[in-house]
């Protein structure tokens, strides 16, 4: 057993030697049998994978690819530079959650290596370039290729994706842009009834990111200022009015969109209180209404609760 993490070595060791051999040789009816080599490092990639020794793993997985750059298969070999990727990622997590003294780099740069080669293999108008652009963002966020794959869906996810990462960075003006991009994308398409939660879960994020952000009027968005109307009109009316056309509550055609269409009625009222009193800068009530904001609702996402969060702490070190 003591030996047994140095048995695996010598065998990939000789397992790449055959490789290069292979390379090596011009007449290849006399070079080792690629697909044998395949396999061998594909059960290696197993094996290292067992017992944790992620980089090799990572490295088996990058012969196997070049096995199947030899064979033509050009699907297999992206899948093995992906298979590759991960496992340098794995071996760069466990390094970190050991606390391991190291430069820290060889493993993200081997990932980011195996990404960018499995992006070339990959044909481009593919989902699964798209996916693997993606997968490396944490890496490369600004990478400089771009998948064609642009299905309205795939745009949508993409863009609350990154909404959600600039939340993250407290860089809220980015998040509420992204999330604005969001709403005119469906708006242009006029598929409301596809993005019902969609736009439920983003019209109530915008309106807490207006309120974080507190912008003048001057650097509001029509669209801004409608949302936060909206909701100070709801806080006003009685009623007598909620069945009036011109009033906030009256239902809008199925193809139409409007503020307040896809938020559910409770909700809507607990806004317009909570957008009233930060009108009025009542500001212990409004965070009152907050903390109890996050309590009553439990379709409230993280993102949702880390805006509103974030609130709270400035309201408690202002006041």
């Amino acid at each position: 057993m003591d030996n047994y993490p140095q048995k695996l070595i010598d065998q990939y060791l000789k397992v790449s030697n055959k490789l290069k051999k292979f390379d090596r040789i011009v007449f290849k009816r006399f070079a080792p049998n690629v697909t044998e080599v395949l396999d061998e490092f594909a059960r290696l990639a197993t094996r290292f994978e067992e017992a944790g020794i992620y980089q090799y793993a990572a490295m088996c997985h990058l012969g196997v690819a070049k096995c199947e750059l030899s064979s033509g298969n050009v699907v297999n070999e992206c899948q093995a530079y992906l298979k590759a990727a991960r496992a340098f990622m794995r071996a760069n997590n466990t390094n970190a959650a050991l606390q391991l003294r190291s430069s820290g780099g060889e493993c993200t740069e081997g990932a980011l290596r195996c990404y960018c080669q499995a992006l070339e293999r990959c044909p481009d108008d593919t989902v699964l370039k798209a996916a693997i652009i993606r997968e490396m963002s944490p890496l490369q966020p600004h990478y400089d290729g771009c998948s064609s794959f642009a299905s309205p869906a795939h745009r949508i996810f993409e863009l609350e994706l990154a909404a959600h990462a600039s939340l993250e960075q407290k860089d809220f003006l980015s998040a509420l842009q992204q999330l604005d991009d969001i709403v005119d994308n469906i708006c242009e398409r006029k598929q409301y009834e596809l993005y019902t939660d969609l736009l439920r879960r983003v019209e109530i994020l915008r309106l807490l990111l207006l309120i974080a952000l507190n912008l003048p009027p001057a650097r509001q968005s029509p669209s801004h200022i409608k949302l936060i109307e909206y909701y100070e009109r709801l806080a006003d009316i009685d009623d007598e009015n909620t069945t009036n056309t011109g009033s906030p509550l009256a239902t809008a055609s199925g193809s139409h969109y409007s503020t307040g269409n896809y938020v559910p009625l409770q909700m809507k009222w607990e806004l317009a209180e909570i957008v009233l009193a930060w009108k009025e800068c009542r500001m212990s009530d409004f965070k009152i209404m907050l903390e109890q904001f996050l309590v009553h609702f439990n379709a409230l996402n993280e993102a949702h609760k880390h805006v509103v969060r974030y609130i709270c702490d400035g309201i408690a070190q202002k006041y």
